[in-house]
Parts: structure tokens; C-alpha cells; sequence
């Protein structure tokens, strides 16, 4: 059974970008572009593929930065509807999960150094004394 890709919010609304005629474009589509709102191959492996298109006027042109318009490429204001809403809300709970993990994480190595510390400096203390008890 093949896997569908949602598509990841890359921005809750629209990139304001000026674009030229006579020039192809490619429109990522799948969100994990790290050049937004252009491809970068970074949907390899997703089942999904970026956008071709081009324009007819030199102009700025409002890119989709949610993923889900219906006029992809260009922004048709999903973003502010339920769906896009919801969309935005479900993106900012997966990072705060996200951050939530990894403070979680840097605790425990912290807490771990710290530990370490604790006995490295109660061993050099010990050392240090039965070093001076050996002297006397």
C-alpha cells in the first residue's frame, strides 16, 4: 500500500516574491524546501514533485506558503479558512512537542554532566587526600 505525503506548512500565508516572464519556475509542494517557496529537492522520497510554472508579466507574485490553496501555486487565502487554520494549529503543536522532547533531553544530559562532575570531583577529592595522608 503506497504511503500518501501531507504536504508541512512552510508558512502560515503567502511569499510576496517578484518573479519574471520567459523563465521557468518550480514551486515547492511538498513544504520541506529549505528555499521556499522553490524547490530544492528536498521532497525526494515523499511521492511528491514541485510545481512547474511560469508568469507573463514581471510583477510580485503571492506564492501558497500553507501548501493547501486551491490555485496552486499562487496564495488564494486557504490559509486563513478552517482548513489552513487547523493546518497552522497542527503544525504549531508538532514543533512544541518537538521543543518540548528536546528540552527534555538537554535536562537529562545535563543532569547527567552534572552528576559526573559530583563524582569526578569526589574521587580527585578522596585522591587528593589520601595522597597528603601518604606524605606525613
Amino acid at each position: 500500500m503506497a504511503t500518501t505525503f501531507e504536504p508541512e506548512l512552510a508558512k502560515p500565508g503567502p511569499y510576496g516574491i517578484e518573479l519574471e516572464p520567459g523563465r521557468d519556475y518550480y514551486w515547492c509542494s511538498c513544504g520541506k524546501s529549505k528555499s521556499q517557496p522553490f524547490c530544492d529537492g528536498s521532497h525526494k522520497g515523499t511521492g511528491m514533485t514541485p510545481q512547474k510554472f511560469s508568469v507573463t508579466e514581471k510583477r510580485t507574485y503571492w506564492l501558497c506558503g500553507c501548501k493547501i490553496s486551491d490555485g496552486k501555486p499562487f496564495c488564494d487565502g486557504m490559509h486563513n479558512k478552517e482548513k489552513g487554520v487547523r493546518k497552522y494549529n497542527e503544525f504549531l503543536l508538532k514543533k512544541n512537542t518537538a521543543l518540548q522532547l528536546e528540552l527534555e533531553q538537554t535536562r537529562k544530559r545535563n543532569t547527567a554532566i552534572s552528576t559526573g562532575a559530583v563524582i569526578l570531583g569526589t574521587v580527585g577529592i578522596a585522591a587528593f587526600i589520601a595522597t597528603r595522608l601518604q606524605s606525613k
